[in-house]
């Protein structure tokens, strides 16, 4: 197994944590069109994506092309922060913890467009 600085650790995991969240929040938009249980669409790798996919195409009119514009930009996001991981076992990888926290900033962008969309369709429909 590789060593780690402990600075190199902390970013890795800060990615890790922040990838988690938007997948979790992917799985919860999914859930719409996918029998309703978020959980079990999180609990399976790539599930949250796909169904994420499958349920904007749905959205409210006002909301459907921004939700499938962010929806694709938060798996590149993610394909991404699984690219950087794997670079560094790469003999030509350059991977440090600038990229790890700059793809980690990317993720929580994702993470917060979608949550403000989630709420603005929310928010219309209780209107």
């Amino acid at each position: 197994m590789r060593t780690l600085a402990e600075e190199m650790l902390a970013a890795i995991g800060r990615m890790t944590v922040a990838a988690t969240e938007l997948e979790h929040l992917l799985a919860w938009i999914g859930a719409d069109q996918a029998g309703g249980d978020a959980a079990a669409i999180f609990a399976q790798p790539g599930e949250s994506l796909r169904a994420a996919r499958g349920s904007v195409e749905f959205a409210p009119p006002a909301y459907r092309n921004e939700f499938i514009a962010t929806v694709e930009a938060a798996g590149i996001q993610l394909a991404q922060s699984q690219a950087a991981l794997r670079a560094m076992w790469c003999e030509d990888g350059h991977t440090d913890t600038a990229t790890f926290d700059e793809v980690t900033a990317r993720l929580l962008r994702c993470r917060d467009a979608l949550q403000v969309l989630v709420e603005a369709q929310f928010d219309r429909a209780g209107r």
